[in-house]
């Protein structure tokens, strides 16, 4: 079995585009995502780390600036951290990550949320030819 995931932290603005969030923010964006968001995604040679430490690598740098991220959304802007993992081909086992203390006190601190997107492609095929129990 093979697990991909990784954690993000996305900031949507409807008065904000990308390049004016990093310049107030002063933290660099990795990428963009839809609806012109702002993306901060662990270096790309994190990519096998595990979610605790994907999670660390995208809120670590924006400790510094939870006052900015504050105010970004008490203007309307969504901060989200989002996590995502795919586990994909047979032999799943026990996955989990934790969000410690300071990590959900540091999203109540700045308005942010988390948001959770996981896919079990290893049972959709077996899923599509099982008929739904009598």
């Amino acid at each position: 079995m093979r697990v991909e995931q990784l954690a993000a932290v996305w900031i949507h603005s409807d008065g904000l585009n990308p390049e004016e969030i990093t310049d107030l923010l002063g933290v660099r964006h990795s990428s963009t995502g839809p609806g012109d968001a702002w993306v901060l995604e662990p270096p790309a040679a994190d990519e096998a780390a595990s979610l605790d430490d994907q999670i660390a690598a995208v809120i670590n740098p924006l400790r510094v600036v939870a006052d900015k991220l504050s105010e970004l959304a008490e203007k309307g802007a969504e901060v989200e951290l989002l996590l995502t993992r795919s586990l994909l081909g047979p032999g799943v086992g026990m996955l989990c990550f934790m969000l410690d203390s300071t990590v959900i006190k540091f999203l109540a601190d700045v308005g942010g949320s988390v948001w959770f997107d996981e896919y079990d492609e290893t049972t959709e095929e077996s899923a599509m030819r099982t008929p739904p129990p009598a």
